[in-house]
């Protein structure tokens, strides 16, 4: 009997040991935060813990034979929510304080090499959903003044919340760390109806926004080219296709947003593991609803996309009826 007890207690002991020394690897390893919204969560993956991007680029930093990671037990946290905006991510107590505080403790705790090393963000889309909601102007009246002005309000506030996190972030972390912004796909792009085309072009001018910010002398970030990927290709790398719609990405979709991430970091495309759900499925099917995240997930189907396309439609009608009006008053 005291044999056994010993023994159940020897166990014990060695359990707790694994945990203590899992801990401790990872304290002393360096790390990979993940911010953003429904897409850092890994919405629309099929396991959003093995095939999101944010896992995919993970486990290809620690793989990939070129990586300067590999060796070095590189660890992650994924703060992805669904429903996240560029503000919510800035109020007290949200994404951006957290990974403050993370870059923060692990650069000031005295452990070599356990410091923030790679950073990647995906944000904005949710912040122009209020143009599509009940209640907005755009929705009936898409040319009028008041939709004009809430377009623009939301384009200003996401231009100074966007370059206010980046250059927060950056200033924490210092030149030296890695920092990916993930510019948007057009999830109709390819689906031949009324938003195709022009949601080219909206998604187009809101990239160009976000790459202009990461241009930016104090904030010195790298683009993954999401855009160019998916053009033309939105049925077959989202949900869009299905019943009910969703412009989340499907395994391939967030396949080739690892691959445009890791490129961005200066690894091959191919570091990436084809996920076994890499070919997207031929005939639509029915899929739930996306989790509610803590922010209330606005990420429903359509709405995603739609309140940024409103918001170009309006700057540019906007912008081609200030420019017919001036040819019609200088008499050409």
């Amino acid at each position: 009997m005291r044999n056994s007890f010993l023994l159940v207690a020897l166990l014990l002991l060695a359990v707790a040991w694994q945990g203590d020394a899992a801990a401790l690897r990872g304290a002393s390893s360096p790390l990979y935060i993940a911010l953003g919204d429904s897409l850092a969560f890994g919405v629309g993956a099929s396991d959003p813990g093995q095939t999101g991007y944010v896992s995919l680029v993970f486990n290809a930093l620690q793989t990939e034979p070129a990586s300067p990671y590999k060796e070095s037990g590189l660890t992650l946290l994924n703060l992805g929510d669904p429903g996240e905006t560029t503000t919510s991510m800035l109020a007290s107590g949200g994404q951006l304080e957290n990974a403050l505080t993370e870059i923060e403790s692990r650069r000031d705790d005295g452990i070599a090499g356990n410091e923030v090393v790679v950073i990647t963000i995906a944000i904005g889309a949710n912040d122009f959903i209020p143009l599509a909601q009940s209640g907005s102007p755009c929705l009936t009246a898409p040319l009028s003044n008041a939709c004009q002005k809430a377009a623009r309000s939301a384009l200003a506030t996401f231009r100074s919340n966007f370059a206010d996190i980046m250059r927060r972030l950056r200033s924490a972390t210092g030149p030296e760390v890695e920092i990916v912004v993930l510019d948007l796909y057009n999830p109709l792009s390819g689906a031949v109806g009324p938003f195709d085309s022009v949601g080219d072009l909206v998604v187009q001018q809101f990239n160009s926004t976000v790459a202009s910010a990461a241009r930016e002398p104090d904030i010195q970030a790298k683009v993954a080219d999401i855009f160019r990927l998916f053009q033309g290709k939105g049925p077959q790398l989202t949900h869009i296709g299905e019943w009910p719609p969703d412009v989340h990405p499907n395994d391939s979709g967030h396949y080739l947003m690892a691959r445009a991430v890791v490129t961005a970091l200066g690894l091959p495309a191919d570091a990436v593991a084809t996920p076994p759900s890499a070919m997207p499925t031929a005939t639509p099917t029915v899929r739930a609803l996306p989790a509610t995240g803590d922010n209330g997930d606005a990420d429903t189907p359509w709405a995603l996309y739609i309140g940024l396309i409103v918001a170009g439609v309006v700057v540019v009608a906007t912008g081609l009826l200030v420019v017919a009006r001036r040819r019609a008053a200088s008499g050409r």
